[in-house]
């Protein structure tokens, strides 16, 4: 193991926090987007509400007349918050979830002075805020969410097929918004489709036909199934809903997208020595091609100049097998498959910007060319592996995972890969 390449991949992929000033980016659009005078309803859901609400707090001051944040429960600094601060379960939706959308509902049913409505949203939103429509039930969701791990559906999929049969994701959410005026500020996590799939398309229009929802259905492999029936009554409960009319004036506006945190991080590698190989802010796919792809693109340097290549995204992965894992851990354990063929240096991390790779404590992980080999001297066998999803366990032994905690960013998951003769 070349301990120098492991430390400098590692550090890249989590030194962007120290640099990223979350309450710069959003004093430069709330200066830019919001009337001075404005008397303003403040609703903050996702990942990053705590950050985001406290940040909006402290420019905008007295003229927040009402204030409204729904979080994770990750963030330990939810209780520092002095509001009412609702928590839904993430990334399957939970009773906790429901409470948070028909609370949502019910604030901005409430009466208020306020001119505008002011929503700041950040990834996960869509299973932290929840309410689907009737007859669908908190165990459907969680049913539709492991049809979409079994399918291998991107995250896009999913949250169009929540929005579709959902009482507010997809704009359904603007027929309560009473104020005049309305804006979302969104950081967007989603690189398949951007800032309109963030929260299931929460403040964003969303209509879809019958056949639209059963093309989503066929995706998910949901067509011929008893769920797939109460998706559809569920769409046409949602219908009623859209046929309110809106009556805000609405604007979203995007602060935030996974390019900042790569030229942050391509950056901070170019000021370390190494060339730089782009690989983009949108690596998605099947996990096993995108190793393959990245793979095939280390072996192709001239390994004579220290190379590091860096990419953001969301791999979709196939879920098959029992273990326990997350994108950034699957990604990894292919990868150390594909490194121990190489016969020069080179290491790999992947770490879930928002600090938690599906499980709580774990950011993601990092791998080199000796991993597979140093498995097997433990007894991990790494097909086993593979084929039951059970990454978390092999590199907790290997002592190669990431340890994670709440960033108070959600900007897609950081690729980090290094080599050299």
């Amino acid at each position: 193991m070349n301990s120098k390449l492991v430390t400098d991949a590692i550090t890249l992929s989590g030194g962007w926090l120290d640099e990223l000033d979350l309450s710069s980016v959003m004093r430069e659009h709330l200066t830019a987007h919001l009337d001075t005078s404005s008397r303003i309803d403040l609703i903050s859901v996702g990942k990053a509400s705590i950050e985001m609400a406290r940040c909006a707090n402290e420019i905008l001051g007295h003229r927040v007349q009402r204030r409204l944040i729904i979080t994770d429960g990750e963030d330990p600094g939810a209780a520092d918050v002095s509001t009412e601060v609702l928590t839904g379960e993430h990334p399957i939706p939970g009773p906790g979830s429901v409470r948070a959308g028909r609370a949502l509902v019910a604030f901005l049913d409430d009466a208020s002075s306020a001119d505008l409505t002011l929503f700041l949203i950040s990834g996960g939103a869509s299973s932290i805020c929840a309410w689907p429509s009737p007859p669908l039930t908190l165990e459907d969701l969680r049913e539709l969410w492991t049809a979409a791990l079994a399918s291998g559906a991107d995250i896009t999929t999913l949250n169009m097929a929540r929005a579709a049969t959902s009482n507010i994701a997809g704009g359904a959410i603007l027929r309560h918004v009473k104020s005049a005026s309305s804006r979302s500020l969104i950081m967007v996590d989603n690189v398949v489709s951007g800032a309109r799939w963030v929260a299931s398309g929460l403040t964003y229009r969303y209509e879809t036909s019958a056949a639209q929802l059963e093309s989503l259905l066929t995706r998910l492999t949901l067509a011929d199934t008893p769920l797939g029936d109460a998706m559809r009554d569920a769409h046409v409960t949602r219908s009623r809903i859209l046929s309110m009319p809106i009556t805000t004036s609405h604007r979203n506006v995007v602060i935030a997208s996974p390019d900042l945190l790569l030229d942050r991080v391509i950056a901070h590698a170019q000021h370390l020595g190494y060339r730089v190989l782009d690989m983009g802010s949108h690596v998605q796919g099947d996990v096993t091609r995108v190793s393959e792809q990245w793979a095939s693109a280390l072996r192709g340097l001239d390994n004579d100049v220290p190379t590091c290549m860096i990419g953001v995204g969301e791999v979709t992965v196939r879920v098959s097998g029992s273990g326990s894992g997350g994108r950034c851990q699957e990604f990894a354990w292919l990868m150390a498959k594909e490194l121990a063929n190489f016969d020069h240096e080179a290491v790999f991390v992947a770490r879930a910007s928002d600090g938690r790779d599906f499980l709580s404590g774990v950011a993601g992980a990092w791998v080199d060319r000796t991993t597979l080999q140093r498995a097997a001297s433990m007894g991990i066998d790494w097909t086993e592996i593979s084929s039951n999803n059970d990454s978390h366990r092999a590199l907790a032994a290997l002592r190669q995972l990431l340890a994670g905690a709440h960033t108070g960013w959600n900007l897609c998951d950081l690729y980090v890969a290094i080599t050299r003769s």
